[in-house]
């Protein structure tokens, strides 16, 4: 196992601040065992499902669901990019029921992939 390069702190730290505000994450590997291709995240509070999916430092969604959308329905955010900004991003959400969390489904990226295969 490496060390990891500097570039990578931010991202790092971002999933620990993630793990820290509650989230429990699955490595999605290749068949047989193989690889981890992907981690998936998610927390679920206050009838919201969060989740984020990283597959390379630059190359990560982050979502939130009403709980009875999960995981096949519309999310009602999301956010793709950077690990660090997608992560961030989501811990910054106003918390379900506030003035300013979003409420509304929007569709859904492409770019959001579920662990089960859907989407």
């Amino acid at each position: 196992m490496t060390a990891p390069r500097r570039d990578e702190a931010p991202h790092l730290e971002a999933i620990k601040r993630s793990a820290e505000a509650g989230f429990r994450f699955l490595h999605v590997r290749e068949a047989a065992g193989g690889a981890v291709t992907a981690i998936h995240a998610e927390r679920k509070h206050r009838g919201v499902v969060e989740t984020f999916l990283l597959q390379d430092v630059s190359d990560a969604v982050a979502a939130r669901f009403r709980s009875e959308d999960y995981p096949s329905g519309d999310p009602v955010w999301q956010e793709h990019g950077t690990v660090a900004d997608v992560i961030a991003a989501l811990l910054s959400l106003p918390p379900p029921g506030a003035p300013g969390a979003p409420t509304r489904k929007r569709r859904v990226s492409r770019s959001l992939w579920m662990p089960d295969g859907s989407r």
